[in-house]
């Protein structure tokens, strides 16, 4: 019943031959291995050069009668080969495996009712409880650009419950803001939700991480539209930012004001002393802080800081958190990694991935992506949507 992972990757710009190259590259490696059975799935990450339709197709050819899912995002990895144009699949090979896809939209007219009917359509035929000795994962693929993700985890959580493993990632553009595509059925969507659950007689556990941390004091959202932090302690949010960073000796304007808030996000306190991080894009009139993913009204925010040695080290934790809580063999990995880490890292961004392979285990597959958010339970928390954060899910042999 042993479950195994097989990785496959392609840089080709033409879609036929990237589905061809990198699910024969997969298949090549299963074919090395005497226990390897027919794929019960794959998960399938592209980068968003591609067109869509055509990219859907081409895998579908590739993998006949195999369910697939996934999306398409700012960047992939295979190992520590990091794809800026390119496609990954995962095989997870297993008899004993249980797998369902979901896919709803549309994210952009009501996120939570997406994430509710996903869920709800990925977990069609699965016994209501987990099995005795199983473990049971959700993998949520929201659409980042086009509506409310965060509201897309709870709908998904409404259904799924805490009692399971989360991880996932928002689908996104290379930070073009334009569209972005979700993979299930065979086909491409948009504005989209795709929740992938899995039934394993192996444990699987997640690692979350982001590497920050606190720079100024708590301070209360006073007033806030969606995503848009308009008011910190009743004065314009721009405004309480940079005099929090001037109380630290550092001037933001705003032409300085992306440089440093890449290494400067807001943090959301947690009960048990973490912080969800958001990612505040640009300032937007009249002195507001766009950012990725909902701030709450009324709750509390903190200014915080970052630095590539970390990032690194948030990453090492990730991973070791979640090999220690497989408590055994790992079939495989999938990371979803922040876009936005990248760019803080630049040139180092290497060394996060070759950690992620490192502290997982010799041989062990590691494949991912840089995504637009993240999906993931900090510590003995619920369920969120994150930013600049890395998400290690391990799956067990």
């Amino acid at each position: 019943m042993a479950t195994q992972i097989f990785v496959g990757a392609s840089s080709a710009p033409d879609p036929k031959k990237a589905a061809s190259e990198s699910v024969a590259a997969a298949l090549r490696e299963s074919a090395r291995s005497e226990r390897a059975a027919r794929p019960a799935f794959a998960l399938v990450l592209s980068t968003d050069q591609y067109d869509a339709d055509a990219l859907a197709a081409a895998v579908t050819s590739e993998l006949p009668g195999v369910p697939w899912a996934g999306c398409c995002t700012a960047g992939v990895f295979a190992g520590s080969r990091l794809l800026p144009q390119g496609l990954v699949v995962g095989l997870v090979v297993s008899e004993a495996v249980r797998v369902g896809v979901g896919v709803a939209q549309a994210v952009s007219q009501g996120g939570r009712r997406a994430g509710v009917l996903a869920t709800s359509r990925a977990l069609e035929g699965f016994p209501p409880a987990i099995p005795p000795g199983w473990s049971r994962a959700l993998l949520v693929l929201p659409d980042a650009l086009t509506g409310n993700a965060a509201d897309v985890v709870r709908g998904a959580v409404e259904v799924g419950g805490t009692g399971v493993v989360w991880a996932g990632g928002g689908a996104g553009d290379n930070l073009r803001f334009v569209r972005t595509a979700q993979f299930a059925g065979g086909r491409a969507y948009s504005d989209s939700v795709v929740v992938v659950a899995l039934d394993s007689p192996a444990r699987m556990a997640t690692g979350i991480r982001h590497g920050f941390r606190p720079y100024g004091p708590p301070t209360m959202v006073t007033r806030a539209e969606g995503t848009t932090v308009v008011e910190l302690e009743y004065e314009g949010a721009f405004s309480v930012y940079q005099r929090t960073a001037r109380v630290r000796g550092e001037q933001v304007n705003l032409d300085g004001f992306a440089a440093f808030a890449m290494t400067h996000p807001l943090g959301i306190p947690q009960a048990d002393g973490e912080h969800v991080i958001r990612d505040p894009l640009r300032v937007v009139a009249p002195g507001g802080l766009y950012c990725v993913g909902e701030v709450p009204d009324g709750c509390l925010i903190r200014v915080m800081e970052g630095d590539p040695g970390g990032l690194v080290a948030a990453a090492r934790e990730a991973a070791i958190t979640a090999r220690e809580a497989v408590a055994g063999p790992i079939a495989g990995a999938f990371v979803f990694d922040c876009i936005s880490r990248c760019m803080m890292l630049g040139d180092t961004v290497r060394d996060e991935l070759t950690t992620f392979e490192s502290e997982l285990g010799e041989r062990v597959p590691v494949m991912g992506c840089l995504t637009f958010g993240e999906v993931g339970a900090l510590g003995r928390g619920v369920p969120q949507f994150h930013n600049k954060t890395a998400v290690v899910f391990a799956l067990g042999a």
